[in-house]
């Protein structure tokens, strides 16, 4: 992809333009729905929309650093990868290709327990850089065998997801007739023949499937419904007492994701993880949930000043990402807004999203007056 080619990409939103272009709507609609009216997904938006930055100048901000020290390790950049469950569906390899940003730009990339490429693969290719997401299964030996695969594969943070007790209403879903694979009536043949680069890529990679969960469940092995999917991410009993026992069999770094309330932080922190992310998945669950950056400050002042607070859901430019850690956000992640770049641009489009977020985290770090984003505090919010 030349630099000509990747300037006309010049926002997220300019990639997802491109990549609904290139992606049959019913796999399009499963990466970019969420759950009912989507008033959450747009909540989320509107969140980041209404916060105003107070720039500050008289100020030599010739050097700037984006650089984040989290759990030990030192990032590049202040954005991670979050989990995207079937990316491979959106575009094949997406998995892969995003592992592999992440391994070379220096930033955190999670790996989703219903992802479409092995916890085992993932580490082989970025060894220091994955991170893991577990949902709860129904089954207590699924889950703990995760864990202990999770182990022996070299992760060392565990992202331990906690907001669907029930499966989301997703209408785009339902409208669409979504399976796995898909019921091939006239009008999904005449979407896909109309998307032949999807097509001819998805038949030589394969059929995606639930690579995590094949010695689980024959569902998710043979690839069929999302009721596969749904089974196992779905818990209503993830209560402190169960939490408690996946802290004890991890011995690594557990993030709790999904967080919203003081409450709610208040009970991880008694069970002793290490780290929150506060999301609301974005807007794929709850759809009256607050926006995640609405969430934000309640949740670091309930967490206190020894447990870091990231942030998903709704993070779609750098000016996001600065307001996040103005808010007292710790780090950021972004779930769709890579699968947008994979889907527009092929292997080429994680990079690209990482480089109009950094430059814009620059940019704007550089017009409220700001040399390190770990400076950021709420003195930078108007």
């Amino acid at each position: 992809m030349t630099t000509n080619n990747l300037n006309k990409f010049l926002t997220i939103d300019d990639l997802r333009d491109a990549a609904k272009k290139r992606i049959p709507k019913l796999a399009f609609d499963y990466l970019d729905g969420g759950a009912g009216s989507e008033a959450n997904i747009r909540r989320n938006r509107t969140g980041f929309e209404d916060i105003t930055l107070c720039p500050e100048y008289l100020r030599d901000v010739t050097e700037r650093s984006q650089k984040i020290t989290l759990f030990g390790h030192t990032y590049d950049a202040p954005i991670g990868v979050s989990p995207v469950g079937l990316a491979n569906l959106i575009w094949p390899k997406v998995d892969t290709y995003l592992a592999t940003m992440a391994k070379n730009r220096n930033v955190p990339y999670i790996l989703s327990a219903v992802g479409t490429t092995s916890l085992e693969t993932i580490a082989e290719i970025a060894p220091e850089h994955a991170w893991f997401q577990l949902y709860v299964p129904g089954q207590d030996h699924i889950c703990f065998d995760l864990i202990a695969r999770a182990k022996a594969a070299g992760f060392k943070v565990l992202v331990l997801t906690v907001d669907i007790p029930e499966p989301s209403k997703r209408l785009r879903d339902l409208r669409n007739g979504f399976t796995l694979p898909f019921k091939m009536t006239p009008s999904v043949i005449w979407d896909i023949a109309k998307k032949p680069n999807w097509a001819f890529s998805t038949l030589a990679n394969g059929t995606p499937r639930f690579e995590n969960m094949v010695p689980y469940m024959k569902d998710a092995a043979d690839g069929k419904t999302l009721g596969a999917a749904q089974v196992l991410q779905v818990s209503a009993r993830v209560d402190e007492e169960l939490v408690k026992r996946i802290r004890d069999a991890w011995d690594g770094t557990l993030v709790i994701k999904g967080i919203l309330s003081p409450k709610s932080t208040e009970a991880v922190k008694r069970v002793g993880a290490d780290g929150i992310i506060v999301s609301n998945h974005g807007g794929r669950q709850l759809d009256s949930a607050p926006s995640s950056i609405e969430a934000l400050p309640r949740v670091v002042e309930a967490a206190g000043p020894d447990m870091p607070v990231m942030l998903d859901s709704g993070v779609r430019g750098g000016g996001d990402i600065v307001k996040a850690f103005a808010s007292g956000a710790a780090f950021t992640f972004s779930g769709r807004s890579f699968v947008f770049g994979v889907g527009a641009l092929g292997e080429a489009g994680g990079e690209h999203v990482l480089d109009i977020m950094t430059d814009e985290v620059d940019r704007t770090l550089a017009q409220i007056g700001c040399g390190d984003i770990r400076e950021l505090g709420p003195e930078y919010l108007w």
